[in-house]
């Protein structure tokens, strides 16, 4: 496949990705505003397994969006069964073009790609219907927490995507972004609140730790230490994770 069309297609699956992600965290975190004592505190003995499949059996209602009430969200709905629609009205949320935070490597619209219909795809599960996200409501239900994905590539193109469909509703001199080590912080200063991420590739300790050299052919896991990368994400209100695919490998040395 020529270099041109496999970054084509990466680009959007990776956008397809991040609108899912999106809605899932925006339930999330609507979720953990009135549950904030129950909320992902044991944080270091996470068992992976069950971050990886996980079912919203709570109800989202009496969500502000938009100045009305949404109640669509029901009690039991399975927001992970479903489908994706074509919506011209009411997509893209954002463009790449227009976010200060975008990446060089993830702005297809500013190197030339034409073919942007991809965009207007949202996700729509079996059972419910979900708000289109408001970024200012979803700020107000993030005010005094933090927000941080954690894994590889692809949930750094999640955690970009999210800051864009905030970013602009945020006045200049009230928002930044900071990197220090691994960790990526987009700071809204008015609302007090944080939308992070944190390289952590395998989740665990392994050689392949450093955010910009990790390209090792013999990856190392230490499969029982996460309490080094934890720190960094052990006060989370909300945590995404992702590691799939750099478990895909013929061989992996387990320690």
């Amino acid at each position: 496949m020529a270099p041109i069309a496999s970054s084509m297609i990466r680009c959007s699956f990776h956008l397809l990705n991040v609108c899912l992600a999106a809605v899932l965290v925006t339930v999330a975190v609507y979720h953990t505003t009135d549950n904030r004592s129950s909320t992902f505190r044991s944080v270091t003995k996470i068992r992976i397994e069950s971050v990886i499949e996980r079912r919203v059996d709570d109800s989202v209602n009496d969500v502000s969006v938009n100045g009305g009430r949404v109640n669509s969200v029901v009690s039991s709905c399975d927001l992970f069964s479903g489908k994706w629609v074509y919506d011209n009205k009411s997509y893209p949320l954002y463009k790449d073009r227009e976010c200060g935070f975008m990446f060089d490597d993830l702005a297809c619209e500013k190197y030339g790609r034409k073919d942007l219909e991809y965009q207007r795809w949202r996700w729509q599960p079996h059972g419910c219907d979900l708000p289109r996200l408001d970024a200012k409501s979803f700020l107000e239900r993030l005010r005094g927490k933090r927000l941080v994905f954690v894994g590889d590539s692809v949930n750094r193109n999640q955690w970009v995507s999210m800051v864009c469909l905030v970013e602009s509703s945020i006045p200049k001199a009230l928002k930044y972004m900071r990197l220090k080590g691994s960790l990526y912080t987009f700071k809204a200063t008015e609302y007090n609140a944080s939308i992070d991420f944190y390289w952590a590739p395998m989740l665990v300790e392994s050689n392949n730790d450093n955010s910009s050299h990790h390209a090792s052919s013999n990856r190392i896991v230490k499969i029982g230490a996460i309490q080094k990368h934890a720190t960094q994400w052990g006060d989370a209100d909300v945590l995404v994770f992702n590691s799939y695919l750099w478990w895909i490998i013929p061989k992996l040395k387990v320690l």
